[in-house]
């Protein structure tokens, strides 16, 4: 008897998985948590597969699960847009020590174009690490390089040193797939050399974790990061730059719990 009910049934659930799937992948892809999670491809190729995955979901009658999905989504996305949850979770992640001589300024991996362009985060270092030298702070410039397809770092740091008619050392370390091996390859550099302190150059999330990951291979550091051009992270004014913000600090809180039980830290920061 009920026969003649269970298409519509079906069609009725269907229709409400895409819609309550599609709704929960379009608040995933706006506080970018692919991102936080270190996910690195195409965010957008996310919002079909777990269109997808609310099909499927609805097809067995796990309405329930997507529905508590995305009511935790919508909760989560009103709490970073509206409240200080943004600064709470971001204090204490950025370093900014006393700047002073060093053996070598080191400007941290990232990306760059195949075709040698820089992006704005590797312009932002490369710029400061650039600055730091024109104050002659270290005579040597270390960049750490990315493995192919990204293009050379080094490149873009010869032509900024030339332009400018700096005398200062370029070199180089990598490839390097993560701030451990960046540490790692620099602290065999330094030993190799008979080096101690360096400028660390980074992103100013990423501050606090690169310092004592270099701390634990015995360099001293002098954590000098970049000034954040994406948002104004001192006061993070707006629901805009909150939301922008939000995945770099969970990506943040996330690699210092992982790094700390991975035993890669500085004691000092347990």
């Amino acid at each position: 008897m009920n026969a003649p009910n269970s298409n519509p049934s079906r069609r009725s659930r269907a229709v409400k998985g895409i819609l309550v799937s599609l709704a929960a992948a379009l608040l995933m892809n706006d506080l970018r948590i692919a991102e936080a999670l270190s996910y690195r491809s195409e965010r957008t190729l996310l919002v079909p597969l777990v269109v997808i995955a609310g099909v499927l979901l609805s097809a067995v009658r796990l309405q329930v699960v997507l529905t508590s999905l995305l009511g935790l989504l919508a909760a989560l996305w009103l709490a970073v847009a509206f409240t200080p949850l943004d600064r709470a979770l971001a204090d204490g992640l950025p370093r900014v020590d006393a700047l002073g001589p060093a053996d070598a300024i080191y400007v941290l991996a990232s990306d760059v174009q195949p075709d040698g362009d820089l992006t704005v985060e590797a312009l932002a270092r490369l710029v400061h690490g650039i600055e730091l030298a024109g104050q002659a702070l270290a005579p040597r410039l270390v960049v750490g390089e990315l493995p192919r397809p990204h293009g050379r770092y080094a490149d873009s740091a010869r032509r900024f040193l030339d332009e400018l008619h700096l005398p200062t050392e370029l070199l180089t370390v990598g490839p390097v797939g993560t701030t451990h091996d960046e540490a790692v390859l620099l602290g065999e550099l330094f030993k190799k050399n008979g080096w101690r302190r360096v400028l660390l150059v980074t992103s100013p999330l990423h501050s606090r974790r690169a310092a004592a990951v270099f701390e634990a291979q015995g360099l001293t550091v002098v954590s000098a990061p970049t000034r954040e051009a994406k948002y104004d992270l001192e006061t993070l004014s707006s629901p805009d730059e909150r939301l922008r913000a939000f995945p770099e600090i969970v990506h943040e809180e996330l690699g210092i719990w992982v790094y700390r039980r991975r035993g890669w830290l500085d004691r000092r920061e347990d």
